[in-house]
């Protein structure tokens, strides 16, 4: 008979919240709260592949697409300030008895 560990999904407990909070059996170990040591599973490492590796190092040292220190920045002696224009104000009357919404009134 194989070696049984405990349950790494329930911890034992066989019980484990499901979709929307609700307490429901466990799924790795069907309730039981004990695997087979061989149906452990096995937590995957990601390892960026080698043309990434090659991808980011050519990036390091590629050149800027502007140069920017080809023209030198000059400062602005005077500054033209531009006075924004009063719009038109338009009287608008509303018909009382068309108005969507009336303020209250006391009564």
């Amino acid at each position: 008979m194989s070696d049984k560990i405990r349950c790494p999904a329930c911890r034992g407990a066989k019980k484990v919240p499901k979709l929307g909070g609700m307490i429901g059996e466990c799924n790795t170990c069907e309730g039981d709260g004990q695997i087979l040591a061989i149906n452990k599973p096995i937590p995957c490492v990601s390892e960026p592949a080698p043309i990434v590796n090659e991808i980011i190092a050519a990036t390091a040292q590629c050149i800027p697409s502007t140069d920017y220190t080809a023209k030198p920045f000059k400062p602005v002696d005077a500054v033209e300030v531009i006075e924004p224009v009063n719009p038109v104000e338009i009287d608008i009357k509303v018909d009382p008895k068309k108005a969507i919404f009336k303020r209250k009134t006391n009564r």
